[in-house]
């Protein structure tokens, strides 16, 4: 059986750092992907900031499971000077907050690219960021997500076997449905990369839902995990239920449609925590 340890991009309920680990104590949940911190990305974050920032976890006693980081959300005729140097900051960030694990994705084509170009510059670029992680000790982590080249799980697998096993996978079964893809099969053709997961659901027309309300099969995935691994897996509480801040820097809002209402960002948030751990409690 795996050990289930829940984390949470907590920027989802409330832009407020403060509010953000207070709520995530009175969830029981000890561990953080940063991502927005005061209504700022944390890669915007000052020297002194990012002290202050270790100085909160620690007095709230919350680690970080991973850097939430926009590492790839780009073209590939983007400026990737600038990009390796975001990269180089994040690090630092990381080795300040004590976090060696980077969540990033597999860019954008750039205009009226051929996808056969488009495999060889995410190759080309994906392995430069891999040289710049693996000499610091950092291990990325890629996420799929919709219109970058690991939308769907077979190109992700592909992308994966492409640097055999230096790079992993955040697998975020919720993006599947939600940019169109099946997510049925995507963890037994992953797993051998699997690093972690993101815990969002989306049904049929692309509609954001609670956890284990759509098609994103994370019943049937959480169940697989479990029979696959007795170590601990960490679980980042991603629900995407209410709108919040910095999520137009994130995705197209306008894609972002919702079946349920809530009265604010930690109903929300305590709602899907409450979902995803009826579904953990199932698997015993």
């Amino acid at each position: 059986m795996a050990k289930f340890i829940l984390s949470a991009f907590a920027d989802e309920i409330d832009a407020s750092f403060d509010v953000q680990l207070e709520s995530l104590k009175k969830l029981g949940i000890d561990m953080l992907e940063i991502r927005g911190v005061d209504g700022k990305s944390f890669v915007t974050l000052s020297d002194e900031e990012v002290d202050t920032v270790a100085k909160k976890l620690k007095n709230a006693g919350i680690t970080l499971s991973s850097l939430g980081s926009p590492i790839g959300k780009i073209a590939v005729d983007g400026d990737m000077e600038a990009h390796k140097a975001l990269l180089s900051r994040i690090m630092d960030i990381g080795d300040k907050l004590g976090c060696k694990r980077i969540r990033m994705f597999s860019f954008y084509p750039a205009e009226n690219m051929e996808r056969s170009e488009f495999a060889s510059r995410v190759y080309a670029l994906t392995d430069e960021l891999l040289i710049m992680a693996e000499k610091r000790g950092f291990t990325l982590c890629h996420e799929n997500e919709k219109g970058i080249y690991g939308q769907s799980p077979e190109n992700v697998r592909e992308l994966m076997d492409r640097f055999g096993g230096r790079l992993k996978v955040v697998l975020d079964n919720g993006n599947f449905p939600f940019c169109g893809e099946d997510a049925f099969g995507a963890y037994a053709l992953l797993k051998d990369y699997v690093e972690y997961m993101h815990i969002k659901d989306c049904d049929g027309d692309g509609v954001i839902v609670p956890p284990g309300y759509g098609n994103a099969y994370l019943k049937e995935t959480l169940a697989q995990i479990n029979k696959d691994t007795e170590e601990e897996f960490i679980l980042t509480v991603e629900p995407h239920l209410m709108m919040f801040t910095g999520l137009s820097s994130l995705s197209d809002t306008d894609d972002i449609k919702h079946k349920y209402s809530f009265a604010d960002g930690y109903e929300a948030f305590e709602f899907a925590v409450t979902e995803i751990r009826k579904m953990l409690n199932d698997l015993n």
